[in-house]
């Protein structure tokens, strides 16, 4: 399974240079990637985003990971998204597909409304992750907060 990654290359006048990798990114993100654009915004950066992103790699003389996680539990919006940093992506990652599909499996079985089981996933992701952030706010990708 592919693990599509938005890579934000930080430029000097606070614009971003975007590279697309549809197999995930590890040891080098720019090697491991294709140019998609330059001289991005950090709003359009965030508006490429959505659920058929595995994650955003922000690259700004560190290398910051973010898990897109998908929170619309009817699976229906892919524009639905927050993004977690965590210290351990790939662990992060497995925890959140299982608790995505969990919830998914309690609005089919039990008739949930999808408005409450959201609100859960969003709790418990706050919860789990080191930070949380809503892809209207790309205050973030100015530096680690």
């Amino acid at each position: 399974m592919g693990r599509r990654t938005l890579v934000a290359v930080t430029r000097p006048d606070g614009r971003y240079d975007c590279r697309i990798a549809h197999w995930g990114v590890d040891a080098d993100p720019i090697a491991q990637s294709r140019p998609l654009g330059n001289d991005w915004t950090a709003s359009a950066v965030l508006a490429a985003i959505d659920a058929t992103h595995d994650r955003l790699v922000v690259l700004d003389g560190s290398v910051r990971t973010y898990t897109v996680c998908w929170l619309d539990p009817t699976l229906s919006d892919l524009d639905d998204i927050v993004l977690a940093r965590t210290a351990d992506p790939d662990a992060f990652r497995t925890w959140w597909v299982g608790r995505k599909d969990e919830a998914c499996r309690a609005l089919d079985s039990n008739g949930c409304d999808p408005t409450t089981v959201r609100c859960a996933l969003l709790a418990s992701l706050r919860n789990h992750a080191s930070s949380v952030h809503c892809p209207d706010d790309a205050s973030f990708l100015r530096g680690d907060r």
